[in-house]
This record gives structure tokens, C-alpha cells and sequence, in this order.
């Protein structure tokens, strides 16, 4: 590599030399370390992929031996269902007791239906293949395809050996079973049981399972290109045939309880898969050397490289300069000089805009609170300064509130909240620049922003219409485009500084009239001026009124109520003032519920008192108010009324239960029969006689009908018919399905019962 001397004389020169050392160094060290990064990168993903293949390798092999215990149980459970299902059907079925039990085989009617309950039986269990019975009485076999005496059926020795007291009646192993000639044999296993199930000595019946239907049962738990399950019967045999035995290694063996048969498995090409992990703790060792030769090369080559930068170094070294640093270095003491006065920049510059910003904040605060005193120059110097709007001769402050703020909290995210709000101030500032308008704002509370308006003077009407225009074109933005609502209250234009506080409390003055006025709109002095303000006391008097109506339970206080919502609205009451009034309606109502009884109190305390102080504390406008509130009373008010309904009617009901234990047994009890009788009507019967019994009408009808009725069947020889018209019931039917209904016996099961317990 060619050097280049620090000495040399000219600029120009030292850089080329600079540019091409950098380059060969870059060559350098680029082509010294690549071979290391390729050798032993791709030894790491080689040794890596060799681990990745043992662990699979390792963990098909656990998921086989798991796959032929899922196998085994899932063919056990399949052959305990079907025998099971034989002993069921052998125990209670009347079709296959009556063909062993007669002696005929003429019978084609046994037969036909012994056929019908085979085929069921197989239809039932898919894995069955054929099933057939012998009867002992007359050598007659009977299958689900075909009937034969015995010594001229193809499966005689089975059932010969079968027919041995020691032979073993539970699955036996592989054999050949041929019915037809045409079809041919195919090998299945086979389940004999005796009949009757207990002696056996009447004959037999013969479950017979193809074996390929229990490997197709078995077929989805396991992929048969990379392993294998074999099933061998209690003899060795397999019950289908599989691979090679080259082509198999078996790594598990199961044997059933149940059957005796033994399950094995493993994977295809096993011989292979050992080869390859042979082989593996080898190509782990020269992975493994191969890392550590590239660790030395990698040494080795970085001393080499590093010899250079140490000249380098040393001869910078003799270079002292006046400000650097004992025991540092040229480079060292550069980066510490230029580490710091980066920091030392950032640090000013951030605490620069720290104070701006309060600053800023606190002169806004200063004007809208009445505390500034600036002259008109010394309010140009702080606009100078600090960036600020010029105040030409004309300001105007705004209040900008967002509706329903507690709503917007429970719904948004503290970051999405500070997103909408930038997105509110944002959207003021760019369509204020589009109106020819200057404008100045800060959040002065978590839901209110304050604007100041800066203009020309001009003549009222004019410049509150041009600030009009910009926020209803404010106010419609927000209302399309965000998920909120805004309503602005707007102050009268004033040409000093000093009386900017004055518009900001009309403004926020405005603002106390948006329960009545409503949301989502511009308020200004002028909606204020053409409505007159009542007083608040002047409607007491008509909160009293109404709480005593509605402790008499008198329907016009709903009118009264009305009236004064419409009484509030046009007086043009502030929310403070709305919200003393209805909590004053609140406390009173309370008064007059604490005088009635303890049933009523509680009512009040559990429901009306805790919602209605929620709905004050919470709503945005005077109808919200009017409309939940009166929700909340209506309901209180309909509880009251049923409250007195269910003690005036108490001791009717009382009666209605009596009247009908006298005359249960008239036909024409009903509810209209009640409802006539008692001249209430039949739906609030029904509703009555629900609440004080807890039990229907018709419920309690029944149960005491039925009662009666299981006396005289037990004490009397009344018929049907005669107990039936006893307790009310013109038809012996409708009893008797009434009756089997409640008790789960026909009368007439009933009766013979009951005599058998007296008798017994």
C-alpha cells in the first residue's frame, strides 16, 4: 500500500492522499474479514439447521409413538363401542330373542326382522363389515345378506371353533371371511357372543370388521410417505399388510389391553434418518472447528490491520497541542470539543423555547385576566420578541368549549384526545389565514380554548360578521370531520388591550347560557340581549307544587314539570343556576318521599335520588335534562302507583284463591270467569294474582285439579270420565293428558300403582 507522509506540504495533496488511503484502507480491511464472515457464518447456519433437523427428527419420532397410542385407543374405543352395542341389542332386543328362541327357520317374518335389526346395526356402526347368527336348535345361519344351514356355510369352522366353551368370545385375530363365492374373501377380525348374553347356549351371533376399514380409521392420524403404523394380532399376525421391513424402523410398540393386539410404529426410510444422525456429531465437531479457526483469523487480521492506524496514532501523538487533554489523544479531545458545544447548543436553544413558550403563555394570561398594563409600545417590543401577533387597534376575544368533554375522555386515549386537539388548533389557525384574519390562542382549560381576534377597527357589525363567518366555518369543520362538537362564545370588539379581559368574560359569560341556548353553535351578546333573564326564586314555588303533586300521585304533575323546563328556557338561566334549581327540586322531593311510608323511602333512596343527582351532574343541555329526568320520574312515579295498586288489591287476591279452591271443579274457571266475577279485568288478574301467589293462575288451577284428582283415583272407584268431570275437566282426554303431564302417569297407571303399594 502506498503511504502518504502527515508532513506533506500542500493542501491540495494531503487530501488526495487522504482519499486514496481511505479507499485502499477500506479495500483492506473489506477483503481481510469478508472470507472470515462467509466461513463461519455459513458453518453457524449449517451447524444450526444440523441442530434444527436432530430436534425435528427427535420430536417426529415422540409424535409417532404418540400418533400409535392415539391409533390403539382409537380403534379400542371403535371395537368396545360395537361390542358394547352388541351385548345392549343381544340383552334387549325383541327381534333377535325371538329368532333364537324359535325353532323354525319358516319364520320369515323373525327373520325378516332379525335382517332389518343386522342392517341397523351396521348402518349404526360404519366399521362393521357383516354381521350373521347361528342358531343351535336347527344349524340355521342367518346374515345380513344371506341365510344357509350351517354345514353349507362358507364360515363353518370359525363357527365350529366358536361353538368350544374354551374358546375365547372376544375379538379374535385375522382370518379370511368369504360369504359369496363371486366376492371372494377378505381378511377381518371377528367378535362372537353367546346367546341368550349370559349361557349361550341358544347360539351365537358374529360381528365381522374388515381390516382395511380399521386402517382407513386410522389413515388421517399419520402421513404414510414418513411413517408407519402396524397392527399385529395376539398370533403375530398383521392385520394388513404395510412396507418392507427395510423400508421400516420401528420406534414404538403398544399392546391393547383389550384386544391383545400390538401396535407399532416408526418412520419410513428409519435406516436413513439413523445415517444422518451418525453423521451429525461430525459435521458439529468441524463446525465447531471451523468457528474457532475463523476466531484466530480473525485476530490475526485485525493486528495486522491495526498496525497502520498505530503509526497513524503515534505520530499524531507528537503533535501536542495547548488544550489537549493528558493521556488523550488528537481525536479524543476534537470529539469531546465538539460533543459539547453540540450539547451545550441544544441546551440553550431547547431552554430558549421553554421560556418563549410560558412567556407567551403568561401574557396571554395577563390579557384575558385583566393584569396586563402594556402601552402600545411596549406591546410592540414583546410582539417583536417573541413572535407574536400585531395589534393593529381592534380585538375581539373568543371562547372555544368542546362539547360533552367527559364523553370525549371515556372515549379517546390521552394521546388521541392531544391529537384532536392540535388538529381543533390547528384548523382555526389555517382557516383564519384563509378569512384575512390574525388570531392568537392557548388552552386555558382542559376543554376551553381562548382566541384573541386581531384586526383593523371597523364598525361593529362588520367585524363581529367577518369573526362570525370564520368560526361557524370553524364550527361546521369540526362537526364533519372530527368525532366531537364545539360551541363558541363570542365577545363584543373593543380597541385597547386593556379591555380585551372584559370580552373574554362575556364571552365566557355566553358560554354559562349553552344548557338553555343548546350545543354546537356560535353564542354571542346579541342571543343574550333578546332574552329576558327571570330570577331563580320566582320558580320554587313551582318546584314545590310539583313534588307535592307527585307524592299525592296526581297526573298533572308531568304538566307542571313541563312548564317549568319551558318557564328555565325562556328565562335564559345559566347552567350554575339550572343545576341549583334542579338539586333544589331534588332535596325537596326527598322531603316530601322521607313523610310517606318505609317501602316508599326506600324506593327513593335505592332508585330515584342516586340517578337523578347523576343526570344534573351530567347533562349538556336543558332538554337532555327534561327528557332523562323525567325518564327517572315516570318510572319512580309508575312504581308508586303499583306500589298502591298491590295494597288496595291484596285482599282481593285473597279472595280469588279462596273463590277457586271452592270451585275448581266448575268447567268454565278461567281468567275471564274471574275477571267477570270479581269485575277486574283478566290481564291485570293475571299480573296480580302472579306478583302475591308466584305462581300462575293457570299453574295453581292445574296443581289443585291434580290433587284432587290423585285422591279420588286412590280412595274412590270413580272412572276416568267421572274423576275427570269431578275436578273440572269435560273431556276424559284433556284430563288424561293434563294428568300424565303433571305425574308422568296415565290415571289409570296411577291407580293400578297405588293399589300395588297398598297391596304390597
Amino acid at each position: 500500500m502506498q503511504t502518504c507522509k502527515l508532513g506533506a506540504g500542500v493542501g491540495a495533496g494531503r487530501e488526495a492522499c487522504l482519499i486514496f488511503m481511505k479507499k485502499t484502507l477500506f479495500n483492506r480491511l473489506l477483503f481481510s474479514y469478508m472470507p472470515i464472515f462467509i466461513i463461519v457464518v455459513t458453518f453457524t447456519f449449517f451447524v444450526f439447521f444440523q441442530l434444527l433437523s436432530e430436534q425435528s427428527r427427535k420430536e417426529a419420532l415422540n409424535a409417532n409413538k404418540m400418533l400409535s397410542l392415539q391409533a390403539m385407543r382409537l380403534i379400542d374405543t371403535s371395537l368396545k363401542a360395537i361390542d358394547n352395542m352388541v351385548m345392549k341389542e343381544m340383552i334387549n332386543n325383541e327381534q333377535l330373542n325371538d329368532f333364537f328362541s324359535t325353532e323354525n327357520n319358516d319364520n320369515i317374518y323373525i327373520n325378516i326382522s332379525a335382517v332389518k335389526k343386522m342392517q341397523d346395526m351396521i348402518s349404526s356402526y360404519p366399521l362393521i363389515d357383516s354381521i350373521y347368527l347361528v342358531r343351535y336348535a336347527d344349524d340355521f345361519v342367518l346374515s345380513n345378506a344371506t341365510s344357509d344351514q350351517l354345514q353349507n356355510y362358507k364360515d363353518e369352522p370359525f363357527i365350529k371353533r366358536s361353538m368350544n366353551p374354551l374358546a375365547s368370545k372376544q375379538w379374535s385375530g385375522v382370518r379370511s371371511f368369504e360369504q359369496f363365492s363371486v366376492k371372494g374373501s377378505k381378511p377381518v377380525v371377528s367378535l362372537v357372543r353367546g346367546a341368550p348374553f349370559i349361557t349361550g347356549e341358544k347360539g351365537m351371533i358374529v360381528v365381522n370388521v374388515a381390516t382395511d376399514s380399521l386402517r382407513s380409521s386410522i389413515a388421517d392420524l399419520y402421513d404414510s410417505k414418513s411413517s408407519f403404523i402396524g397392527i399385529r394380532d395376539a398370533a403375530g399376525s398383521a392385520l394388513f399388510s404395510g412396507m418392507s421391513s427395510a423400508e421400516q424402523r420401528v420406534s414404538s410398540n403398544y399392546v391393547s389391553s383389550y384386544t391383545g393386539w400390538s401396535y407399532q410404529s416408526g418412520l419410513v426410510n428409519g435406516k436413513v434418518f439413523l445415517v444422518m444422525s451418525s453423521l451429525y456429531n461430525v459435521w458439529f465437531i468441524i463446525g465447531i472447528a471451523m468457528i474457532v479457526l475463523g476466531f484466530v483469523w480473525l485476530i490475526y487480521v485485525t493486528r495486522r490491520n491495526s498496525k497502520p492506524l498505530e503509526q497513524i496514532v503515534a505520530r499524531i501523538r507528537g503533535y501536542r497541542l495547548p488544550l489537549s487533554k493528558e493521556g488523550g489523544d488528537e481525536f479524543s479531545f476534537i470529539e469531546s470539543a465538539l460533543s459539547n458545544i453540540i450539547e451545550q447548543s441544544n441546551q440553550f436553544q431547547q431552554k430558549h423555547e421553554e421560556d418563549r413558550h410560558l412567556r407567551i403563555r403568561y401574557l396571554f394570561h395577563q390579557l384575558i385576566e385583566g393584569d396586563s398594563d402594556f402601552t402600545h409600545e411596549e406591546w410592540l417590543e414583546e410582539t417583536s420578541s417573541l413572535q407574536l401577533p400585531f395589534a393593529s387597534g381592534s380585538q375581539a376575544a373568543l371562547v372555544i368549549e368542546m362539547d360533552k368533554y367527559n364523553d370525549f375522555c371515556n372515549h379517546y386515549s390521552r394521546n388521541d384526545q392531544n391529537l384532536l386537539k392540535f388538529a381543533l388548533r390547528s384548523v382555526i389557525q389555517e382557516l383564519a389565514s384563509k378569512h384575512g384574519l390574525t388570531l392568537w390562542e392557548e388552552w386555558t382549560s382542559a376543554y376551553r380554548l381562548s382566541v384573541i381576534m386581531f384586526g383593523e377597527p371597523e364598525e361593529g357589525e362588520a367585524g363581529t360578521s367577518a369573526i362570525v363567518e370564520l368560526f361557524e366555518h370553524v364550527r361546521l369543520w369540526v362537526q364533519d370531520n372530527l368525532k366531537f362538537t364545539i360551541t363558541v362564545g363570542i365577545g363584543e370588539q373593543v380597541s385597547r388591550l386593556s379591555d380585551v379581559a372584559g370580552s373574554h368574560q362575556e364571552a365566557l359569560r355566553a358560554l354559562k347560557h349553552k344548557i338553555v341556548l343548546g350545543e354546537n353553535r356560535l353564542i354571542t351578546s346579541e342571543h343574550l340581549a333578546n332574552h329576558d333573564q327571570a330570577e331563580v326564586f320566582s320558580h320554587l314555588n313551582a318546584i314545590r307544587a310539583i313534588t307535592q303533586s307527585f307524592r299525592l300521585i296526581e297526573d298533572e304533575w308531568k304538566t307542571k314539570y313541563d312548564e317549568l323546563f319551558s318557564l328555565m328556557k325562556q328565562g335564559l338561566l345559566t347552567k350554575d343556576e339550572i343545576t341549583n334549581l334542579m338539586n333544589y327540586f331534588t332535596y325537596f322531593l326527598g322531603r316530601e318521599m322521607a313523610g310517606m311510608t318505609k317501602e316508599y323511602q326506600e324506593l327513593w333512596m335505592r332508585d330515584g335520588l342516586p340517578q337523578l343527582s347523576k343526570i344534573i351532574e351530567q347533562c349538556h343541555s336543558l332538554e337532555q335534562m327534561r327528557e332523562e329526568t323525567l325518564d327517572v320520574l315516570n318510572a319512580l312515579y309508575a312504581c308508586l302507583q303499583e306500589a298502591q295498586d298491590r295494597r288496595l288489591h291484596a285482599a282481593t287476591i285473597r279472595d280469588m284463591r279462596k273463590f277457586i279452591e271452592e270451585e275448581y271443579a266448575n268447567p268454565n274457571m278461567s281468567l275471564d270467569y274471574l275477571s267477570t266475577t270479581f269485575n277486574i279485568s283478566s290481564k291485570y288478574v293475571s299480573k296480580l294474582f302472579k306478583e302475591e301467589t308466584g305462581q300462575k293462575f293457570v299453574d295453581f288451577l292445574i296443581d289443585l285439579r291434580m290433587l284432587v284428582a290423585q285422591r279420588l283415583l286412590v280412595e274412590t272407584q270413580a272412572s276416568v270420565q267421572e274423576v275427570a268431570e269431578q275436578v273440572g275437566y269435560t273431556s276424559a282426554i284433556s284430563f288424561s293428558r293434563v294428568f300424565k303431564k303433571v305425574t308422568g302417569s296415565s290415571p289409570s297407571e296411577f291407580r293400578e300403582g297405588a293399589a300395588r303399594r297398598q297391596s304390597g
